[in-house]
C-alpha cells in the first residue's frame, strides 16, 4: 500500500535572516530544502510568514531595533522654512505698490474728509478711523486669498456659488436696498452692517465666468463634449457653450443691476465681462453669432417688453433714471441753457461739478498744501467719495497728479505682467477681470472730475472712503497675487515651452 503523503503547513523558507545568518549559528545552509518551484503562501500567512522581522529586504542586513522602536515622524507645520519658501513664492513688489497706495489714501482721505467729519460726527477723524478698520480687513482677507492656490477657486462648486451669490444680491438690492435718496438703491442692510451689494458683485461675477470657462476649456481638451454631425449643429452648439452661456448668465445679473438703476455698475460690469469674455479663449466665430443672437433677443425682448407694458408703468419707470437723465443735461448743457430757465436747468444744477472744476484748476503746480484746501468746505458734496481727486489736485497741484497717476500706472503694468504670465484660461481670466475692476474704476473717477463723461458716482480705488469697496477691491487684488504665486509659467519655463512648440511644428 502506497504511503500517504502529508502536505507540511511550514513554508519552505528560513525564520530568521538569510542562509549566512545560519551558518554563524551553527546550522547549515544545505539542511534548508530546496524548493521545487515557486510556492504561494496561504492568504492567512502572506506577508507575516514571509516577511523577515529585521532584514532590510534589499540588502537582507539586520535593521537596528532601535529604529524600530521610535515613533513615526510627525507631519511638519508651518516652520521657518515653509514661511521662507512663501515669501520667495510672493510677489513682494505687488504687495509692497499696495501698501504704499493704501498709506498714501489714508494720508488723503484725512485731509480731505476733515470738515465734513466734524460737520457730522463732532470728530474729525471719524471717516479715517472707519476706513483704517475696513483696510486691515481686506488686507487680512487679501493675504489670505493671496496663499490659497489658484486653482481651488476652479472648482465648480465655488464658480456657481459666486454666480448664485451675484444674482442673489443684485435681487435683494431691489427689493431690500437702501439709499434711492442718491438715484439709486445700492446698499442692503444686514442688522448694524451696511453692504454695498454691487462691489460684490463685480467680484463674484469675474470667478463665475472664469470658472465656467475654465470647465468648458478642459471638457473639450479631454473630448468629452460631443460634437454635432452638422455643420450647423456645430455651430449652434459653440455658440451656445462658448458664448451666449457666460455672457448671457453675465448680462442678465448686470440687467437686473441696471433695474435697480444703477448706471455706473452696469457700465463697469459690461466693461469687465468684454475683458474677461476677451482673454478666455473664446472662438471668433462664436463671438460673432453670440453677438447677432443677443442683439436679436435684445431687441424683439424690449420691443415686446414696451408694448405690452401699460403708460403708466413706463412713466414710473422712466422716473427711476431721471437722476440719470439730468448728469447728462448737466454735462452737454451750455452758458446759454443755464441762463435761461424754460430749458429747466440752472446754475445750481451745476454747482457740484463747476466747484470740482474749479478745484481742480486751483491747485496749481504745487497746490495749496495738505490740510488747506477750501472747496472741501461743503463746497464740493461727497469730498471724501466720488470728488476726491479734485480736492486732492487742489491741495498737492498738478505734481500731486502726476504722482498718483504713476503710482498707478506702476501698479497697473505689474498686474498686466501677472495676466500675461498666467498659466491656464482661469488663471489669466481671473488676473484680466480683477485687473480691468480696478483701473476702469479710476479711468472712470478721473474723467468724471476732469469732465471727460457724465458724473457716474464711482469711487477713487484704494484713495476714496467706502468699507465694501475697499474689502472688495483688496480682495480682488489677493486674486492677482494668488495667480502671481501659484497660477503664473516664469520666464526660463515660458521660453523653454515655446522652444519646444516650436520644435513640434517644424519636427525637429
Amino acid at each position: 500500500m502506497a504511503e500517504k503523503k502529508v502536505k507540511s503547513i511550514i513554508p519552505d523558507v528560513p525564520l530568521y535572516g538569510n542562509p549566512h545568518t545560519q551558518a554563524k549559528t551553527g546550522g547549515s545552509a544545505s539542511n534548508v530544502p530546496a524548493k521545487k518551484g515557486p510556492v504561494k503562501p496561504r492568504s492567512s500567512l502572506k506577508k507575516s510568514a514571509v516577511k523577515k522581522p529585521f532584514a532590510d529586504p534589499k540588502t537582507g542586513k539586520i535593521t537596528d531595533i532601535d529604529s524600530l522602536i521610535e515613533p513615526p515622524a510627525k507631519p511638519e507645520g508651518i516652520n521657518a522654512a515653509k514661511i521662507e519658501e512663501a515669501v520667495k513664492t510672493s510677489n513682494i513688489p505687488m504687495i509692497l505698490m499696495v501698501f504704499v497706495m493704501l498709506v498714501f489714501g489714508l494720508v488723503i482721505l484725512y485731509s480731505v474728509s476733515g470738515p465734513d467729519a466734524y460737520g457730522q460726527f463732532k470728530d474729525s477723524s471719524w471717516f479715517l478711523t472707519r476706513q483704517v478698520r475696513f483696510t486691515i480687513a481686506g488686507i487680512v482677507a487679501m493675504f489670505i486669498i493671496s496663499f490659497i492656490p489658484i486653482d481651488f477657486f476652479k472648482q465648480k462648486w465655488v464658480a456657481f456659488g459666486a454666480y448664485v451669490l451675484s444674482l442673489g444680491l443684485a435681487l435683494a438690492t431691489i427689493a431690500l436696498g437702501v439709499g434711492r435718496e442718491h438715484g439709486a438703491a445700492r446698499w442692503i442692510n444686514i442688522g448694524p452692517i451696511q453692504l454695498q451689494s454691487s462691489e460684490i458683485i463685480k467680484v463674484s461675477l469675474i470667478v463665475a465666468f472664469a470658472g465656467y470657462r475654465s470647465v468648458i476649456a478642459y471638457l473639450r481638451k479631454e473630448g468629452r463634449i460631443r460634437e454635432p454631425k452638422t455643420k450647423t449643429g456645430k455651430i449652434i452648439a459653440h455658440t451656445m457653450l462658448e458664448f451666449l452661456v457666460p455672457v448671457g448668465l453675465c448680462i442678465l445679473v448686470d440687467v437686473v443691476i441696471l433695474l435697480q438703476p444703477h448706471l455706473s455698475c452696469f457700465i463697469i460690469v459690461a466693461l469687465v465681462v468684454f475683458m474677461c469674455a476677451l482673454v478666455s479663449e473664446i472662438p471668433l466665430r462664436s463671438w460673432l453669432y453670440g453677438i447677432i443672437v443677443l442683439l436679436v433677443v435684445g431687441i424683439v425682448g424690449g420691443s415686446i417688453a414696451f408694448a405690452v407694458t401699460p403708460a403708466a408703468k413706463r412713466e414710473r419707470f422712466m422716473k427711476n433714471y431721471a437722476h440719470v437723465f439730468k448728469r447728462i443735461a448737466i454735462f452737454t448743457a451750455d452758458d446759454e441753457e443755464l441762463d435761461n430757465e424754460d430749458e429747466g436747468l440752472t446754475r445750481d444744477d451745476t454747482r457740484q461739478v463747476d466747484n470740482a472744476h474749479n478745484a481742480l484748476g486751483s491747485g496749481g503746480m504745487w497746490g495749496v498744501g495738505l490740510g488747506n484746501s477750501r472747496s472741501k468746505y461743503n463746497y464740493v458734496s461727497e469730498a471724501q467719495n466720488d470728488y476726491i481727486f479734485s480736492i486732492y489736485i487742489e491741495e498737492t497741484g498738478f505734481v500731486g497728479g502726476v504722482i498718483l497717476m504713476l503710482m498707478y500706472l506702476v501698479m497697473f503694468f505689474m498686474c498686466l505682467a501677472v495676466c500675461w504670465r498666467a498659466k491656464d484660461v482661469f488663471s489669466r481670466t481671473i488676473a484680466t477681470g480683477c485687473t480691468a475692476l480696478i483701473f476702469v474704476e479710476v479711468l472712470m473717477n478721473i474723467s468724471v472730475e476732469l469732465q471727460v463723461i457724465p458724473a457716474t458716482g464711482v469711487t477713487l480705488p484704494f484713495i476714496s472712503y467706502g468699507g465694501t469697496a475697499q474689502v472688495t477691491l483688496l480682495i480682488a487684488y489677493g486674486l492677482i497675487l494668488s495667480v502671481s504665486r501659484s497660477g503664473t509659467i516664469r520666464p526660463e519655463k515660458k521660453k523653454k515651452l515655446q522652444s519646444s512648440k516650436k520644435l513640434l511644428r517644424t519636427g525637429v
